[in-house]
């Protein structure tokens, strides 16, 4: 596949269902050339199920056009929490709990 092209996106601030937009352009813009994302969440101070959907999206977007997401560091704070209340963890065999962890695929 040769050498594999990152856009990295800093993403920042609150997150939620009225700042959404904001951060679908930016990682849609990112994605537009064909190159894999990485996700700066480093700076995000709050967020909504809203945000984790969006990801959830970007990821299976993704997979489907042969392009990787990965986060710059694995979700902490604010972000497990809402993870944890949205039901988006499950066992640590889960390819989306291994995402969020910032865990590798297996056979990687």
């Amino acid at each position: 596949m040769g050498a594999e092209r990152w856009s990295i996106v800093k993403l920042s601030g609150v997150i939620d269902i009225r700042s959404i937009d904001n951060s679908f352009m930016k990682i849609k813009e990112a994605a537009g050339d064909g190159a894999s994302l990485e996700i700066d969440l480093t700076d995000v101070t709050d967020i909504d199920l809203t945000f984790l959907q969006l990801i959830e999206a970007a990821r299976r977007s993704a997979a489907q056009v042969g392009s990787g997401i990965r986060l710059s560091r694995p979700a902490d704070e604010i972000i497990l929490e809402t993870l944890r209340r949205g039901g988006f963890l499950n066992s640590p065999e889960d390819e989306r709990t291994r995402f969020w962890l910032g865990q590798p695929e297996y056979g990687a």
